[in-house]
């Protein structure tokens, strides 16, 4: 029996998405490829040694520990709810004003802008564990956990971007970001200076910002690598998704990542009614006070193309 030649990616040069006004939107990593190094490798020695540092020789504070809590659910449903359900997967739709809110607090987390996080994991759908995908599991825990963040991105491409770099507000918070992310790192400095000097602007900043941060890359990151690694799939076998209670506890739902691979546009990923999944939950809130229309849910029927885009 003959047997068809696998067909090889060819890597493709860094690209550039443009928005509707003409914003050049770099796609590739290989253009901030350093400040990417510099940010992830700060905010986790400040975590894993300055923060526990800190807390051993002063101690955090009842409100260093409350902003911790307050924006690691701020930032987290940033993400889920935000980037990934509303951005990428267009589950639900809203107005600008609650996108814009959405996408601030996706900011705080650190993860590039709502374009760059969306073309990326779009292209995760489109060709999950293949070589253009960004978080492949094949090559390894590593790899798909935090790895790929140091890997030149050669198979970037812009149409995976194009949807959401012509969003409004999309484009806004993009051209906003690093301020964005200043104010959710200074801000916690700021709260902490006014309610007990500079060290406590010093702790709050460790902890609610710092630790915060890296607590909430790695519940993301659990998702790219534990959820393709390890887990159940009642869903589908179609990739090497998995379903993971134990990081959906940690994700606000997000651990359901089989169900949601077979069904992305869903916008449920716990779609059970007793599967803990904040994000679910956030989006039929903002439904019953009609700031979110048109929810979304997983159809057998759907295409593959359909249930990528």
């Amino acid at each position: 029996m003959s047997q068809t030649a696998p067909q090889r990616a060819t890597p493709r040069s860094p690209t550039i998405a443009i928005t509707s006004t003409g914003l050049p939107i770099a796609i590739s990593r290989r253009y901030n490829k350093v400040w990417t190094i510099i940010l992830f490798c700060a905010i986790a020695v400040g975590a894993m040694i300055g923060v526990p540092l800190y807390g051993y020789v002063y101690h955090y504070s009842w409100l260093d520990w409350s902003l911790f809590g307050l924006l690691y659910v701020a930032s987290g449903l940033g993400i889920t709810v935000g980037y990934h359900r509303l951005m990428a997967h267009r589950s639900f739709d809203c107005p600008n004003w609650v996108k814009g809110a959405l996408l601030i607090a996706g900011a705080w987390a650190l993860q590039n802008s709502a374009i760059k996080w969306a073309s990326d994991h779009l292209r995760h759908h489109a060709h999950c564990d293949e070589v253009k995908d960004p978080y492949n599991a094949q090559l390894g825990f590593w790899h798909s956990h935090c790895g790929w963040l140091f890997t030149p991105d050669q198979y970037a491409d812009p149409k995976y971007a194009t949807r959401v770099a012509n969003d409004p507000v999309a484009i806004w918070q993009h051209q906003h970001y690093p301020l964005l992310v200043l104010t959710g790192l200074a801000g916690t400095f700021l709260i902490g200076f006014l309610h007990n000097g500079i060290m406590g602007g010093i702790g709050c900043f460790l902890l609610a910002g710092v630790g915060r941060t890296f607590a909430v890359l790695n519940s993301t990151f659990c998702i790219n690598s534990v959820c393709h690694l390890w887990g159940q799939q009642p869903h589908g076998t179609s990739d090497s998704s998995r379903d993971s209670w134990l990081v959906s506890l940690v994700t606000f739902g997000e651990g359901y990542h089989n169900y949601h691979h077979m069904y992305p546009t869903d916008y449920r990923n716990g779609h059970r009614w007793y599967h803990f999944d904040p994000s679910k939950w956030l989006i039929l809130g903002l439904y019953s006070l009609g700031l979110a229309t048109s929810l979304r849910t997983g159809s057998y029927v759907e295409d593959s193309l359909t249930r990528t885009t």
